[in-house]
């Protein structure tokens, strides 16, 4: 008997994510798909580069050409004015003609010349932080380069070889290996957790009003247990939801390069879990509402922050103590980073730990949502009968 009422609820639910306008499959399946196309279009450069150069060069002298070259050639910058004064210089910046701009003062090569240094001036228009940081990195970069490049010249001039030249000018040298991101790109670093934000979008705009629509509408009448529903119910979307996930990282991989240097295993067991947590959570949410349109309201107000408290962008140890306990409360905050390590460095320390914390989590909010949907499902049943709509 309940085997089945569990197979006729299962396969109900299963043919009406099918139907409709727009079925409710293609926003489990599509939600977390177009984020990764959306996205990962976005974030196809990598990294911030032909950032809008301008140039006041006070000196004329072919070192101070010579820097200027240097930024030329540098991928990042494209020199887009040569201006002839300072308040120039900043009008370009405020007007946004110019991100960057770079001053080179008078008498820049005589200073260098006579050995008493000289000051190049950087000013960025940092109002998106992003240019700012590209900007102080490599100009970081091609500064050393160009300090070695002199200070090996004028050594070499006072007749040293140019190995010694070269070992003098830069005596310590620092070896840098990056691992898992190595090219230091946004769409590895965050394409996987945007797609993980679009999937769980997805499962609430189609699973959220599922048990707030039965209690309104009482599609079963009292001989299905409120457990068996709510189980049998959620499964389909939660199926659906795993093969859009499965499809998203298949495009992660194969549509924008993003590593797979782990197990698809590991993957597919954190994504399970985690699509578990979400529809638990979702159905809380559901069997305490009062009507359709706070279902799918309501929990906005949880699931839309898990980016930003996951530690995807921002790391968690370094959140406050409200933010990192707001954080543990989010699906998003176990799997985020454990998917990305999975992918980038071929393992997760935390995998197993986060597994078992979402499964936990989504077994107690499946209980206490049953609860819950059972007492308002009997009281609706209770209320019908004394209005003599259902038989006793």
């Amino acid at each position: 008997m309940i085997a089945k009422q569990f197979w006729e609820v299962f396969w109900h639910e299963l043919r009406g994510l099918f139907h409709g306008r727009i079925p409710l499959a293609c926003l489990l399946i599509g939600t977390p798909l177009a984020f990764t196309l959306l996205f990962g279009v976005i974030y196809g450069e990598n990294v911030v580069n032909h950032i809008p150069l301008v140039i006041y060069d006070e000196d004329q002298s072919a070192l101070s050409r010579k820097v200027i070259q240097a930024y030329a050639d540098a991928d990042r910058f494209v020199v887009t004015d040569y201006v002839q004064s300072e308040e120039e210089m900043k009008a370009a910046l405020l007007n946004g003609y110019g991100k960057a701009a770079l001053e080179i003062p008078r008498d820049f090569a005589k200073n260098v010349k006579h050995g008493d240094g000289a000051d190049c001036m950087l000013m960025v228009n940092s109002a998106n932080n992003m240019f700012g940081n590209a900007t102080i990195a490599a100009s970081q970069e091609i500064a050393r380069n160009l300090e070695v490049s002199v200070a090996t010249s004028m050594l070499q001039s006072g007749g040293l070889l140019p190995a010694a030249a070269l070992n003098n000018a830069y005596p310590v040298r620092l070896g840098v290996r990056i691992t898992g991101d190595p090219a230091n790109g946004y769409a590895a670093f965050m394409l996987g957790g945007l797609m993980l934000n679009g999937l769980q979008i997805g499962i609430m705009v189609a699973l959220s009003p599922l048990l707030i629509t039965e209690l309104l509408r009482r599609r079963y009448d009292e001989r299905y247990p409120s457990w068996l529903f709510e189980l049998a119910g959620l499964l389909p979307y939660g199926l659906v939801a795993f093969l859009g996930y499965v499809i998203s990282i298949f495009v992660l991989i194969h549509g924008f390069a993003v590593p797979m240097h782990g197990s698809f295993a590991d993957a597919y067991l954190l994504g399970g879990a985690f699509i578990a947590f979400v529809c638990c959570v979702l159905m809380l949410f559901s069997a305490c509402v009062p009507s359709r349109e706070l279902s799918l309201q309501a929990p906005m107000v949880y699931i839309m922050p898990g980016l930003l408290y996951s530690g995807l962008s921002w790391p968690a140890f370094d959140m406050s103590t409200l933010a990192s306990a707001f954080g543990a409360l989010l699906p998003m905050t176990y799997i985020g980073i454990s998917l990305r390590d999975i992918m980038l460095l071929g393992y997760s320390p935390d995998l197993w730990l986060n597994i078992r914390i979402m499964l936990a989590a989504a077994a107690g909010c499946f209980v206490v949502s049953c609860v819950i949907f059972h007492l308002r499902r009997r009281h609706e049943f209770r209320k019908a009968r004394a209005q003599g709509e259902v038989a006793a």
